[in-house]
């Protein structure tokens, strides 16, 4: 054993990267195929046009393949597909949707796709020029032939064009996509091979078939006569035989026999059990392909829920796992072809498996009951909404504050003093680790229980936690708890006093003119005087302008609150905060979606409600009931957003007048945070001098990923380090 290891190692050629250490092919022999003629392949090629399930088969899943959405995206260095980046021009993304002037993407996937699916075998073949790809075209498997080498294990490729000429090709201009061969590691295996005998007996029993009703649709007999006839009686009786007995339309006349006898050799169709052979062959295509059947239409045992799973298993285990083969051909063959252009880049597609509704249903349902077990546990709703992953369209609205044990709530009096308004709660320096508290009692081991229930619902910072995001060079990386150290209860208060301020004048100002405006043009719906329900609108004019000035003075404040940051760290800003004219563009969106709401609200009451017999005056009535008791839940929310985006932006502008500094994520002055802003929490985003990325991620208000959309309080932070001198940071 040890003498043949040596001879092995002996005559094995110097180690080179990319290379095979042992042969694949034999060295007498580097220039044939050891394994499959192309003669076998082209009759695999063929196959479909003789059977009609591997027709339907190869079909349907070349067109599932070909009608996946592809997409381009720039890598990110964590790794993530969420943290990619689309990119929507590129010269590659250009060749893989129009590959050559003949072919569009459509057509040019589905031909490939077909002979991976009969042959195991798809070959593209990349024409280049200046060594950049121009297009691709796809050739035939059995035209095409590897070159194995003993050295490099693969030398080129050979092309054999109808005329016989042959063309070598650089193992650089193929992008092979092979489904593996267990004999031949240059060469694929499809699933037609494996049933060749089976298509065979198919066709043979169709030709059969088919021969039965050309020869008078009876099987063959044997007409015996008791002497030899010349050759002219034989004549005689072949021509009268076939005049009045061969074809369909003579069949099962009664044959008058002047001279002979006849002798059944009847086999009967029944006989012959071509359905039984018939149904066997597809089952075993289907078996071959892994073909759900009621993909092809088989209804015999198919119901709704087992046509359902059919559609599940065709997308899971013959769609995805070929777009998974196309995807790293793209990768890993194409795009290297562009060198320093393609670098850094990759191509995926959006999933083809479609939704388990059913199973969504009960996931759903599962949630909720656990949602309701959470709250009566002491949560608060939004944090259970997020931690749960509950729909956005639920609105939590926070209970009315109960007094206190032993007090009853004192009724107002008309004419008597009212007590004085709450003060502002007093200032928190440090936001607590945990804003949710559980209000229950646990002895022993409770306590971490608890905590460890917090910590599942995502409302604990993770502390001490590395840095998430890569500082530029020189800047010390920092850990959450100096994001966390950065107070920004100011930042929250002047926002919450902002938005009470506001939404008391909506209610009052805004909300009351769009009602009465909604009523006049429901009258005048009911009245016929012209309009619909369905075309309501409002003013927003006044709405917007309101919006406009409370966003301005709030983001004056918000400036000065980042100046105070930085000079807690030495270091001096000048505040900068948009106009309302700067925001008015924002605020006349949040109102048109406002006053739409409104409208949409209003129409739909009166369309319910609205019937023969029924006054006007009731329907109006109730529509003013409707929307006189709409919660300001949306409005809040709405309104919210719109302010956290002026917040954001006059921060984002003033961090930036002044030293450079750096910019990290802070989520702590949301009550609850989900799980993207739980990650963002404490990243690296971008220094000062260059806010590309803190636009991309707070675009117009909280982080962009965050699962609560419009609620999000997300902002940035400034770190600045230590002076140094006198004149820098």
């Amino acid at each position: 054993m040890a003498s043949l290891l040596g001879g092995l190692v002996n005559r094995a050629p110097a180690a080179v990267a990319g290379e095979p250490p042992i042969p694949y092919t034999s060295r007498s022999a580097r220039w044939s195929l050891p394994w499959g003629m192309s003669r076998e392949r082209e009759q695999q090629l063929a196959a479909p046009g003789a059977n009609g399930t591997l027709f339907g088969i190869q079909e349907r899943i070349g067109g599932a393949v070909a009608k996946a959405t592809w997409h381009l995206y720039r890598k990110a260095k964590s790794g993530k597909d969420e943290d990619r980046v689309e990119v929507t021009s590129h010269p590659a993304l250009d060749l893989w949707r129009k590959p050559n002037k003949f072919f569009n993407e459509n057509r040019f996937k589905r031909a490939v796709q077909q002979h991976k699916d009969l042959v195991g075998e798809g070959w593209i073949v990349v024409r280049r020029m200046g060594g950049l790809p121009i297009d691709m075209w796809h050739v035939r498997p059995d035209r095409m032939t590897p070159v194995p080498d003993p050295d490099t294990f693969l030398a080129g490729y050979i092309y054999t064009a109808p005329d016989g000429e042959q063309v070598p090709l650089d193992v650089d201009d193929v992008i092979p996509l092979l489904q593996p061969h267990p004999l031949d590691p240059y060469r694929g295996m499809g699933a037609v091979q494996a049933i060749l005998a089976d298509l065979d007996s198919a066709r043979y029993s169709a030709e059969w078939n088919r021969s039965f009703f050309l020869n008078s649709a009876e099987p063959g007999g044997i007409i015996q006569v008791d002497k030899r006839l010349s050759d002219p009686e034989f004549d005689e009786l072949r021509d009268r035989w076939n005049e009045q007995h061969k074809g369909v339309s003579k069949a099962h006349r009664v044959a008058i026999l002047e001279q002979g006898q006849w002798i059944d050799r009847k086999i009967s169709q029944k006989d012959m059990q071509f359905v039984e052979l018939r149904t066997a062959t597809r089952d075993q295509i289907l078996e071959a392909f892994g073909f759900p059947k009621s993909m092809l239409g088989v209804v015999e045992d198919a119901n709704k829920a087992n046509s359902e799973e059919g559609n599940t298993m065709f997308a899971e285990w013959l769609t995805v796992p070929r777009l998974d083969d196309w995807r790293d051909a793209l990768n890993h063959q194409l795009l290297p072809m562009y060198g320093d252009v393609g670098e850094g880049y990759e191509f995926d597609y959006d999933s083809p498996v479609p939704e388990d509704l059913a199973a969504e249903d009960a996931r759903l349902t599962a949630r909720s009951t656990a949602a309701k077990t959470f709250i009566d546990a002491g949560f608060t709703g939004e944090s259970v909404q997020d931690a749960l992953e509950l729909p956005d369209g639920l609105v939590w609205e926070k209970p009315e504050p109960q007094p206190a044990p032993g007090t009853a709530p004192v009724p107002a009096v008309p004419g008597a003093p009212q007590p004085p308004a709450p003060a502002d709660p007093p200032t928190v320096t440090e936001p607590p680790a945990n804003r949710l508290q559980l209000n229950i009692h646990m002895e022993g081991d409770g306590q971490q229980l608890a905590d460890d229930l917090a910590a599942a619902l995502g409302t604990r910072r993770v502390r001490n936690a590395p840095p998430l995001g890569t500082p530029p060079e020189g800047w010390p990386e920092i850990d959450r708890d100096t994001v966390d150290a950065i107070d920004l209860t100011p930042v929250q208060s002047a926002w919450e006093r902002a938005l009470t301020a506001l939404l008391e004048t909506w209610q009052s100002s805004v909300v009351g003119a769009w009602v009465d405006q909604l009523l006049e043009q429901i009258r005048a719906v009911l009245r016929g005087d012209g309009g619909a329900l369905a075309s309501l609108t409002v003013d927003t004019s006044d709405a917007a302008s309101r919006l406009a000035h409370a966003m301005a003075e709030l983001g004056e404040t918000a400036a000065g609150h980042a100046v105070t940051e930085a000079a807690a760290q030495d270091v001096t800003l000048s505040p900068v905060w948009p106009t309302a004219a700067d925001l008015a563009a924002a605020a006349r969106e949040t109102a048109a979606f406002e006053g739409q709401r409104y409208a949409l609200t209003a129409g739909r009451e009166a369309a319910r409600v609205r019937a023969p017999g029924v006054p006007d005056d009731d329907v109006v009535e109730h529509v003013r009931a409707q929307l006189t008791e709409l919660s300001d839940a949306g409005a809040r929310q709405a309104l919210g957003a719109a302010l956290t985006d002026a917040q954001n932006q006059a921060r984002q502008q003033t961090l930036r007048h002044g030293p450079v500094g750096a910019l990290y994520a802070s989520e702590q002055m949301d009550s609850n945070t989900c799980g993207p802003c739980r990650e963002v929490h404490g990243r690296w985003i971008a220094t000062t001098d260059d806010l590309t990325a803190v636009f991309k991620l707070y675009p117009t208000g909280g982080y962009i990923d965050c699962k609560g959309r419009w609620r999000c309080r997300g902002t940035i932070v400034g770190v600045w380090r230590p002076k140094t001198t006198d004149g820098g940071a």
